[in-house]
C-alpha cells in the first residue's frame, strides 16, 4: 500500500554533466505529471511523463531536471570558419563607417549558423539516457518514500476500523431486542387506551402488527454485508498495490449500508451507534484519500 504523497531525488555525475532530479507527489484524483527540463530539453516532457507512469499510478508528480554540462573536449560545435569571416567582416565594416564597437566572442556566438544545430541536438542525444536513469534513480527515492507513508497510515487505517467493529458488535447484539421492546411499548400503550370493560385486541392482530414491525426493522442483511465490507477494507491494507480506488468504493458500500441501517432502526440505542459508526466511515475516508 503507497500513499500518494512523497519525495524523492537523484543526482548523477561524470566528466562531462552533472545531472539533479528531484521529484514531488501529492494526491490527485489520477495521475498528473509536470516536468520542469532544461530549455534544450524541454520538447521530452511526454518522455518523462511515460517514465512516471510506469511506477505511479496516482497522484500530482512535480517532476524538475537540472543539468550542468561542461564543453566536451571531442565535440566543437562551433563553425571557427564561419566565426572568423564574421569577424572580419564586422571588422571592416566598423573601420569604413568609423564605428569603434569592440567585436565580442558573445555577439558573434549568436549569429546565424555560428553554434551549429546539429551538435546542440546530439548533445541531447548524448545527455538525454544519462537524464532518464537519473529520472529513475529519483522515482525509486519517491517510490520507497510512498510506501514509508503507506505503512504509516496502516496503524490509524486499522484503529478505524477496530472502532467501527465494535460499534457492529454492539449493533448485532441490540437488533434482536428491538421487536421484543416495541411489542411490550405496544402492549403498554394499548392498555392505557382501552379502558376497563372494553374488548382487548386479538392476538392475531396484535402478532400481525409485530410480524411487520418486526420486518421492517430487520437489519441483519446489512450487518452481515457491512462486516464483508469490514474484512475486505482489512485485505486492501494488508496486502496488495493500487488499493486506493477499491477503498474508496468499499467505503461508499460501507456508509450506504449504515444509512440504511439507521433508516430500520427504531430503536434510540441502534441510532447512537450507526451515527458513531458513521462518524467513523467519514474519519476512513478522509484517511483514504492519500492512498495510491
Amino acid at each position: 500500500m503507497r500513499s500518494m504523497t512523497g519525495h524523492g531525488q537523484a543526482r548523477s555525475r561524470d566528466a562531462v554533466d552533472a545531472i539533479e532530479v528531484e521529484v514531488r507527489s501529492v494526491n490527485h484524483r489520477y495521475l498528473k505529471v509536470h516536468a520542469r527540463l532544461p530549455e534544450m530539453h524541454a520538447f521530452r516532457e511526454a518522455d518523462i511523463e511515460e517514465v512516471v507512469r510506469e511506477g505511479v499510478k496516482r497522484g500530482a508528480v512535480d517532476v524538475d531536471v537540472r543539468l550542468t554540462s561542461r564543453p566536451d573536449p571531442k565535440e566543437n560545435p562551433v563553425d571557427q570558419d564561419l566565426l572568423a569571416q564574421y569577424h572580419r567582416s564586422l571588422k571592416a565594416a566598423g573601420k569604413k563607417l568609423g564605428i569603434g564597437t569592440e567585436v565580442t566572442l558573445d555577439a558573434l556566438l549568436t549569429l546565424p549558423g555560428v553554434v551549429r544545430r546539429d551538435a546542440q541536438r546530439g548533445g541531447t542525444d548524448r545527455v538525454w539516457p544519462k537524464v532518464v536513469k537519473t529520472v529513475k534513480s529519483a522515482l525509486a527515492d519517491l517510490d520507497a518514500a510512498r510506501k514509508r507513508e503507506g505503512d504509516r497510515l496502516k496503524k490509524p487505517l486499522r484503529a478505524i476500523l477496530k472502532a467501527i467493529a465494535g460499534l457492529m458488535d454492539e449493533v448485532r447484539e441490540i437488533a434482536p431486542t428491538v421487536p421484543p421492546a416495541y411489542r411490550d411499548r405496544l402492549k403498554e400503550r394499548l392498555g392505557r387506551l382501552l379502558g376497563a370493560g372494553e374488548p382487548p385486541i386479538a392476538a392475531a392482530d396484535l402478532g400481525r402488527e409485530l410480524a411487520v414491525f418486526a420486518d421492517r426493522c430487520d437489519i441483519s442483511e446489512e450487518i452481515a454485508r457491512q462486516e464483508s465490507h469490514l474484512a475486505e477494507f482489512e485485505k486492501l491494507i494488508a496486502g496488495g498495490e493500487d488499493v486506493g480506488r477499491r477503498m474508496d468504493f468499499t467505503t461508499q458500500e460501507m456508509l450506504r449500508e449504515a444509512n440504511t441501517m439507521g433508516s430500520k432502526a427504531n430503536d434510540a440505542r441502534l441510532t447512537q451507534r450507526i451515527v458513531s459508526m458513521k462518524a467513523e466511515i467519514e474519519k476512513l475516508k478522509e484517511q483514504i484519500q492519500n492512498i495510491e
